[in-house]
C-alpha cells in the first residue's frame, strides 16, 4: 500500500514474554502491607490472585508491599505468623458464587482493627484481574489516596497475528486479561469510541481504501464511518464523543480532519504537503499535531478554525508522537540512549523527563490526567508502561502478545 510507510511512523514491535510487575522507582518509607489468603478451601492453590493483588496494592503505591504468601483464617483479626510485623492485613476469602464465577469477601485490618470490608461478585471467572482492580481501587479510595480510575478501564490494542492479519484485543492494563474483540482481516489504530468503553473506533486496510469503521464491543457488531486513498485514521475522540480527529489522504498527502458524527461532515484542518498526522484534542478549540513541515517529526499546534501554526517542542530530533490533557502535552523524542518520553506544561512552559532508557512510544493519558500509558522497549523485551504523574513512580509490564500496532484505554 502507497502510505503504509506512513503507518509505520505510528507502529512499534513487541515480543511476548511472561506477565510479572516491575517497579522502577523505590517504594520509599511505608507503612508495611501484607495480603493473606482466607479461602483456605485451594481456589487459589497456584496464587494467581495473590500475585493479582500484590501487583495492583504495589501500584496503588500507599504502602510497603510485601508480596510473600501466606494462609490465614478469614475471621482472625490477627495476621499469620509470617506476617507478624505487619502494619496493616489485606485478606481475602475468594470462593465459587455458584453459578460460574467468583464471590470474593475482602477486609483490611489495620493492628488487628478492621478498617473496610466489602463482597464482590465477579460472573466471568476469565476476568478476575479485573476483581483484583477492583479490589485495589476501593482500598486506594478508603486510603485516601490519588484516584485510580484508570485501573478498572479495559485497554484497547491491536496485534498482528501473521502475514496481512492482525487482531483487536480487550485487556487489562497489566496484559493478565486479554480478550480478542476482531480476527481475520487487516486492522489497525484502534481507539475507544466513549469513556464508557462499549464501542471503538479502527481502520480496515483490507477493503480498497484503507476505512475507518466503528465496532461494539459486545457484539462486535460495526458500522463503516469514512474511506480515504492512502491511509484513514482515527487518532482522537472529542470528550463528549460526537467530533473525531482524524488522518486522511485523499489526495496524496495526509492531513488532520475534524470529523462531525452528528452531521456526518468533515473539515480539513492542516493543508501541507508533507506529513500531518496523529491529531489530539488539547481544549478552547485547539489541536496539537506532529508534522515534518520543519524537517523531522515535530510537535505543532494550530485552531481548528484558524490558520497559525505554533511549533510546541524545540528540543529533540524525531518528535513523532504526542499525548495531551488539558494543558499537558506528553511526547516522544529521540535521544543519544533511544526514545524518551518528556512532560510539557503549556502553560508555564515546564519540561519534565518520563523515561531515561529504551526505546518508549505511543503515551496515552488517563481519562483524569493521573496517569501515563505507554509502550516500552528494552533489548528483546518489551514492556507496557505505566507513569503515576503525581506520585513520580513508573511501573512496567513485559507483555505476553506478538507484535503490537497500537494501543488506547
Amino acid at each position: 500500500m502507497r502510505y503504509w510507510i506512513i503507518l509505520v511512523i505510528w507502529s512499534v514491535t513487541l515480543f511476548g514474554v511472561d506477565t510479572t510487575l516491575e517497579v522502577t522507582k523505590n517504594v520509599g518509607t511505608l507503612a508495611k502491607l501484607v495480603i493473606e489468603d482466607g479461602s483456605l478451601g485451594g481456589i487459589d492453590s497456584d496464587q494467581k490472585f495473590h500475585k493479582m493483588l500484590s501487583a495492583d496494592m504495589k501500584v496503588v503505591s500507599l504502602f510497603d508491599v510485601d508480596d510473600s504468601y501466606a494462609l490465614q483464617s478469614y475471621e482472625k483479626f490477627e495476621p499469620a505468623t509470617s506476617h507478624k510485623n505487619a502494619a496493616f492485613v489485606l485478606r481475602y476469602r475468594l470462593s465459587d458464587d455458584g453459578s460460574g464465577g467468583y464471590k470474593s469477601d475482602v477486609k483490611l485490618l489495620q493492628n488487628g482493627l478492621e478498617l473496610f470490608s466489602k463482597t464482590y461478585y465477579l460472573k466471568q471467572r476469565e476476568m478476575v484481574v479485573f476483581l483484583s482492580h477492583s479490589i485495589a481501587y476501593d482500598i486506594n479510595a478508603k486510603m485516601g489516596g490519588t484516584p485510580l480510575e484508570w485501573m478498572k478501564r479495559k485497554v484497547l490494542l491491536v496485534r498482528l497475528s501473521g502475514a496481512k492479519r492482525s487482531e483487536i484485543v480487550a485487556a487489562d492494563y497489566t496484559l493478565s486479561y486479554q480478550k480478542v474483540i476482531l480476527s481475520g482481516g487487516m486492522y489497525g489504530f484502534a481507539k475507544w469510541a466513549n469513556r464508557e468503553q462499549t464501542d471503538f473506533y479502527y481502520t480496515s486496510l483490507g477493503d480498497f481504501k484503507p476505512t475507518i469503521y466503528k465496532a461494539n464491543l459486545a457484539t462486535a457488531q460495526k458500522q463503516p464511518i469514512i474511506s480515504s486513498d492512502g491511509m484513514a485514521v482515527c487518532s482522537d475522540v472529542s470528550e463528549n464523543a460526537q467530533q473525531l480527529l482524524l488522518t486522511l489522504a485523499p489526495n496524496g498527502q495526509p492531513d488532520i480532519y475534524l470529523y462531525d458524527l452528528v452531521s456526518h461532515t468533515k473539515t480539513k484542518i492542516t493543508d501541507y504537503s508533507g506529513i500531518d498526522v496523529n491529531g489530539q484534542f488539547m481544549g478552547n478549540d485547539t489541536i496539537a499535531f506532529v508534522s515534518n513541515r520543519y524537517g523531522n517529526p515535530n510537535i505543532f499546534s494550530k485552531k481548528i478554525d484558524g490558520n497559525a501554526i505554533t511549533q510546541l517542542v524545540f528540543g529533540g530530533k524525531n518528535n513523532s508522537s504526542c499525548t495531551t490533557y488539558r494543558n499537558l502535552l506528553a511526547y516522544k523524542t529521540r535521544e543519544e540512549n533511544g526514545f524518551n518520553l518528556y512532560l510539557m506544561n503549556l502553560n508555564s512552559n515546564s519540561l519534565r523527563r518520563l523515561t531515561s532508557s529504551g526505546d518508549n512510544d505511543y503515551p496515552r493519558f488517563s481519562y483524569d490526567g493521573e496517569a501515563l500509558l505507554h509502550i516500552k522497549q528494552e533489548g528483546s523485551q518489551s514492556l507496557l508502561g505505566i507513569i503515576r504523574l503525581g506520585l513520580n513512580k513508573s511501573f512496567t509490564f513485559p507483555l505476553h502478545v506478538g507484535r503490537i500496532q497500537s494501543i488506547d484505554w
